[in-house]
């Protein structure tokens, strides 16, 4: 059963870990609930991340497309693409089971099976229900959660076997009407977040650098993004100067360099917009970061009244 699997509910989510490396063991499963409407920051990982909703639905914002992702389809994160999800609870609670795995695991097995095409663009893939039901994928998560307590030599052995056992289903089923496409996509904002994501580590950054690398009003591309992203650019900009900032303090730097290298120039708004976005102080992240080494990494999310949000087109 699911419940086997390690929980996190809600408020546990928020205590962001997305940057750390995996435990030795290079793949972890675990299970997350949502009872609240929420949205994540923008967030990429070193890792592949394989989400499949068991309840509830989800829609990811990922290079400008938007995935509508509904319980029992699996959708697939390659290592180090930037996305975000919106957690439609409703009346419903929301869950989902993670797998994460090692993207050296991930590129050996793959490479070894011949496979590495399927996932050479950095695009989420998306997988339908029925192709997920019909191929026991869910179960297969769940074997994983199990196993992972085992001794390391045993343990790993069946963690190779069963990577290479999803791969393989994966990948000779992927092109025969298994695969669901973005819901909508835009040029437009894939091309922004680019942009961004090269240019925001410099403090002087700046919308009207965006406008005009676009030949786009300020309103059509606020308008737009938040459309195809489910965040404003100032919002986008500041989770990925998050981001590069908590990454900078797992390599060592020093509070104030890693705020300085990541493109925040007021430390002190730097320190409010930490501590309401995370609910705790740099510091405090800091040292958590270290005594906590090997815990697994959680989803990055934090907690937006989502009728705060504009409504997105699917």
């Amino acid at each position: 059963m699911v419940h086997t699997i390690a929980h996190y509910v809600d408020s546990q989510l928020t205590q962001d870990q997305a940057r750390q490396v995996l435990p030795s063991a290079g793949m972890v499963v675990g299970w997350y609930t949502n009872k609240k409407n929420v949205c994540s920051v923008v967030h990429s990982h070193p890792y592949y991340e394989l989400i499949l909703p068991i309840s509830g639905e989800v829609l990811y914002s990922c290079s400008g497309s938007l995935y509508h992702v509904s319980k029992g389809d699996l959708i697939i994160f390659p290592d180090e693409v930037y996305h975000m999800g919106r957690y439609d609870v409703g009346k419903k609670v929301s869950e989902r089971l993670l797998l994460q795995v090692d993207r050296d695991r991930f590129n050996e097995a793959a490479g070894f099976l011949g496979f590495e095409h399927c996932f050479s663009d950095k695009r989420p893939i998306v997988f339908n229900a029925e192709f997920v039901s019909t191929w026991g994928i869910r179960d297969l998560f769940i074997r994983i959660g199990k196993f992972s307590q085992m001794p390391p030599h045993q343990r790993d052995i069946l963690f190779r076997g069963q990577l290479t056992e999803l791969l393989l289903i994966l990948c000779a089923c992927s092109g025969e009407g298994n695969m669901a496409e973005a819901d909508a996509s835009s040029a437009l904002v894939s091309k922004a977040q680019k942009f961004i994501q090269q240019h925001y580590t410099d403090p002087s950054f700046s919308i009207n650098q965006l406008t005009d690398y676009l030949y786009v009003s300020r309103s059509h591309i606020s308008r737009v993004f938040r459309e195809y992203t489910m965040e404003s650019i100032h919002g986008y900009l500041t989770g990925l100067r998050l981001q590069h900032f908590k990454n900078a303090l797992g390599e060592g730097k020093s509070i104030l360099a890693a705020c300085t290298e990541s493109g925040f120039s007021d430390y002190s708004s730097f320190l409010k917009t930490f501590r309401k976005t995370y609910g705790i102080t740099p510091n405090e992240y800091r040292k958590r970061l270290f005594q906590n080494p090997e815990q697994a990494p959680v989803e990055t999310v934090v907690m937006l009244d989502m009728n705060d949000l504009s409504m997105v087109t699917r």
